[in-house]
């Protein structure tokens, strides 16, 4: 689903839509490629292919940002502070005062939320849903009667990664994870 302004922005849904859209054209992800699906579907926009002058700016655990410059914008998606980091760093004066609780209501279900922004501007939200295959709590159930402990490893914010957690029943989980924290973590629980 897609919230607008992020609590109180001038930008439309529809507006939100496209910029999401622009900032995932690039993005062969399965979340890139929700998104991409939604514009489409929900509000009739063409997906597009990146121009010649276009430049993919890919995901990275650093920036925890993916997006494309193109025309001379500059379209991003990605964590909330990572968002605010980027559009502040491009001279941006003021916030939609409601992002960080959005943000954080968005997370707190259990779903991702992706800030979306061209160049100094926050158009909103886009709330991912993570879908729990099911029955993957009662297979969890079985590894832990077997003495084994499930642990979840991501690189979504923290307060996603503990309703998921919560969700799938998994015994302990690291957010927010790089892909070196991700090699740790399997090391040490190996041992």
């Amino acid at each position: 689903s897609l919230l607008p302004g992020g609590g109180g922005g001038r930008r439309s849904e529809r507006d939100l839509a496209e910029a999401a859209l622009l900032a995932s054209l690039a993005d062969e992800t399965p979340e890139g490629r929700s998104i991409v699906t939604l514009a489409r579907k929900k509000y009739g926009l063409q997906e597009l292919i990146l121009p010649a002058d276009g430049k993919c700016i890919a995901f990275s655990p650093d920036t925890r940002l993916s997006g494309v410059d193109i025309h001379g914008r500059q379209y991003r998606k990605g964590a909330a502070d990572s968002a605010v980091s980027f559009v502040k760093g491009l001279g941006a004066r003021t916030i939609p005062s409601g992002l960080a609780d959005v943000a954080d209501r968005v997370a707190r279900a259990g779903s991702t939320p992706l800030v979306v922004s061209c160049d100094k501007e926050i158009f909103g939200v886009v709330n991912l849903k993570d879908i729990i295959k099911g029955g993957i709590k009662e297979r969890f159930q079985q590894l832990r009667d077997m003495g084994i402990k499930t642990v979840m490893i991501t690189g979504d914010n923290p307060l996603t990664a503990a309703a998921i957690a919560a969700e799938a029943r998994v015994d302990s989980f690291l957010a927010q994870a790089t892909p070196e924290d991700k090699l740790r973590l399997i090391r040490e629980n190996q041992e």
